[in-house]
């Protein structure tokens, strides 16, 4: 990931320098938390200092066109900045990143130590389970209800149409 500054503007009133900056990169578009930091070595600044505003990648290319501010201090970038903009800047907590990465591990160990017949068994037992569907079950009706028709003697059903027709005069 290189990032190029291609505008730098002093902004007196808000106590800030206003950046525009390019990034060239080879995988998915960075984090924020990466391009922070970057800018925070390449700007010999402070982290809570910099603050990134926009990121945007232009879809099929690995550029990614950035907007940061950088504040003379702490107090002033928190009096000026949005909290919402604040909140995307806050660093990752290094145990939030640990815990995630625990349990990544754990789920793909848990999934690579399950031994071939609980698989086996378990896919089976999904199997019945799809054969007992509520669909099946609506079809099984409908043929019971085919064969109540089939079943009916001829006399019964000739003598119900004529009451119907008697009905409907």
């Amino acid at each position: 990931m290189d990032i190029e500054i291609t505008n730098e503007k002093e902004n007196h009133l808000l106590d800030r320098k206003e950046i525009t900056f390019n990034i060239s990169h080879t995988d998915a578009t960075p984090s924020r938390s990466d391009v922070k930091n970057k800018l925070v070595a390449l700007l010999n600044s402070q982290y809570e200092l910099v603050i990134i505003d926009k990121l945007a990648t232009q879809y099929g290319t690995q550029n990614t066109i950035g907007y940061a501010k950088v504040y003379s201090d702490a107090k002033r970038a928190k009096e000026v900045e949005n909290k919402y903009i604040l909140e995307r800047n806050k660093p990752v907590p290094v145990e939030v990143v640990e815990e995630t990465e625990a349990e990544e591990a754990a789920t793909e160990e848990q999934v690579e130590n399950i031994p071939v017949e609980e698989a086996v068994s378990e896919e089976a037992a999904t199997e019945e389970q799809v054969e007992n569907t509520p669909v099946e079950e609506a079809a099984s009706e409908d043929a019971a209800t085919e064969e109540q028709v089939e079943n009916t003697p001829v006399e019964e059903a000739v003598t119900e149409e004529a009451a119907a027709e008697e009905v409907k005069e």
